[in-house]
């Protein structure tokens, strides 16, 4: 993988090895007596049985791919830098634990403040990544080369702001990725042209102006745009490309139209419907 991914890219743009995050301990996570274990589920690619981790505390270690659950241990407040080398496929935040020092007994389930920084390039999957994740915010970083599923790896992130970087040229699945990141905004960046499945990728976000064109295989595009007000046009007006038949929602039918574009622009909404209640769908 590593070989064709250095001919793929050849001559272009150097590749990020790593995947950085910024945690950061205040008093509501560390205090005296009580130190922050964070814990994660991670995977190393193929062919690794390792991921390489630098834990911003003057710790680094490889963490074996036969213990899935990651842990580590913060006893000073701060914000710290961690980083994931290229051996890395996947990891989620799963939770965090204030305890007290010198035994295994919980205090609280805490959320420290987490900042995504950069995805390497050599990462295969962000599902889930940050989802419902309490303390995130920060900017949403380039999404790197090798990604092809982000399933609602920001999802629930509402005090993210910014905009919608450039999809990488590897995604497949768009679903859930912004769903309630009600602090991200912008005009919207073209799909990838690989993306089949896109269910609520932008719902309830402040997206605006034009939805771009769906790639040729999309199959599913459930509440993509759910609430999504300031969404006002559509690259088309043909209804044939605003809903093609590829389109098939998740029990097997044409996915509704109003699952889509529900509570978006009205300009949008016409595009979609004859008439403004939006009870017949233009032909």
């Amino acid at each position: 993988m590593t070989a064709v991914m250095a001919q793929m890219f050849a001559g272009r743009e150097p590749l990020n090895e790593e995947t950085v995050f910024d945690i950061e301990f205040t008093d509501e996570h560390i205090v005296d007596g009580i130190y922050c274990q964070v814990q994660f589920e991670i995977t190393p690619r193929a062919g690794f049985d390792a991921v390489g981790v630098d834990w911003g505390d003057g710790t680094k270690q490889d963490w074996p791919k036969a213990s899935r659950t990651m842990a580590h241990n913060w006893s000073e407040r701060g914000r710290y830098r961690v980083r994931l080398d290229r051996r890395l496929k996947w990891f989620r935040f799963t939770t965090a634990y204030a305890i007290y020092t010198g035994t295994s007994n919980v205090r609280a389930v805490v959320r420290p403040y987490v900042e995504p920084i950069m995805w390497g390039d050599f990462v295969e999957s962000a599902q889930g990544t940050y989802c419902g994740w309490r303390g995130l915010r920060g900017t949403v970083p380039k999404w790197g080369k090798s990604i092809t599923t982000a399933f609602c790896c920001y999802q629930g992130g509402t005090n993210l702001t910014g905009g919608f970087p450039k999809w990488g040229p590897s995604f497949t699945d768009c679903t859930g990725v912004y769903d309630g990141c009600s602090g991200l905004g912008g005009t919207l960046p073209p799909w990838p042209k690989a993306m089949t499945k896109c269910d609520q990728c932008y719902q309830n976000t402040l997206a605006e102006g034009a939805i771009p064109a769906w790639p040729a295989n999309v199959e599913s595009g459930r509440m993509c745009y759910k609430g999504c007000a300031a969404l006002v046009g559509a690259w088309t007006d043909d209804p044939l490309l605003l809903m093609p038949e590829t389109m098939n929602g998740q029990e097997g039918y044409v996915t509704d139209h109003d699952d889509v574009v529900s509570g978006t622009g009205e300009a949008l909404r016409a595009l979609f419907y004859e008439d403004w209640g939006g009870t017949k769908i233009r032909e």
